[in-house]
């Protein structure tokens, strides 16, 4: 498997530049088409007024607005584009954000979205979804961690993320708590079949969070990607590794690349 689709999700928020340019270069990289895609809100107006009635004032304000910062988002996207050289395919829908966006993922080979979109994305898409925060430097791929517990959901982000690890050459595999000693050697040599230099790491946790603990690995081996499992229901917020993702999308300050 290779990369040949990227599908970048834009949300008209602070850090769209950081994660469009993650996707530029992930486009770049594996020679891979990039499709934009910015989801506008229904308007939504609480009923008020003489008997109920909504004006219809407020409704086209709002909606003006949301039209607005569509067109900024399509505006700022293909001059970053055009910047690097790079043709973008601009795609503008309206509805729910994640529901629209899941089912265009459906037909990408890697997503790039915000970490609150990422972590529910992951759900819907059948697809690996990268979360940048905001505070990310896309600067290309050099190391990967990998949070392994031998389960089927790490096991299908380690085959999702093959073609990024096999890019980067290298990858830590990091084992918290280990229920059993060769679970970390186990999965090592898939990697270094595929020719991966790998390193496997297996630490305690004791009283510590798991997800700190993933995050000081990544510090500590100057990793730029973490690559780790999902599982569960969006809705109900379960996570693979006892909540760790979470944690994890709220803190990282690099990629994270997640599959379900």
């Amino acid at each position: 498997m290779t990369i040949k689709t990227v599908l970048v999700v834009l949300s008209g928020v602070p850090g769209d530049e950081t994660r469009l340019a993650a996707g530029l270069l992930l486009g770049a990289r594996f020679e891979a088409g990039i499709a934009v895609l910015h989801v506008k809100p229904t308007p939504v107006i609480l009923t008020g007024g003489m008997n109920g009635e909504i004006p219809a004032s407020l409704i086209e304000a709002q909606q003006q607005q949301i039209d607005a910062t569509a067109a900024a988002v399509e505006a700022a996207a293909r001059s970053q584009g055009a910047r690097v050289g790079s043709k973008i395919d601009w795609r503008c829908e309206e509805g729910d954000e994640v529901s629209v966006a899941g089912v265009h993922a459906r037909y990408a080979d890697l997503v790039v979205a915000a970490p609150d979109v990422a972590r529910d994305l992951v759900f819907v898409s059948a697809s690996p979804v990268m979360a940048i925060p905001d505070g990310a430097s896309p600067n290309g791929l050099k190391r990967a961690v990998i949070a392994w517990n031998g389960s089927q959901e790490a096991a299908r982000a380690v085959r999702d993320a093959l073609p990024l690890i096999e890019a980067v050459g290298s990858a830590e595999v990091l084992v918290i708590d280990p229920p059993r000693q060769e679970i970390g050697t186990d999965i090592a040599r898939l990697l270094a079949a595929h020719g991966i230099k790998v390193d496997v790491r297996e630490r305690l946790s004791g009283d510590a969070d798991i997800g700190g603990l993933l995050l000081e690995e990544a510090r500590v081996s100057g990793a730029d990607l973490l690559v780790m499992g999902a599982y569960g229901h969006s809705r109900l917020r379960e996570w693979v590794l006892g909540g760790a993702t979470e944690e994890v999308l709220e803190a990282a300050k690099i990629p994270v690349l997640m599959s379900h």
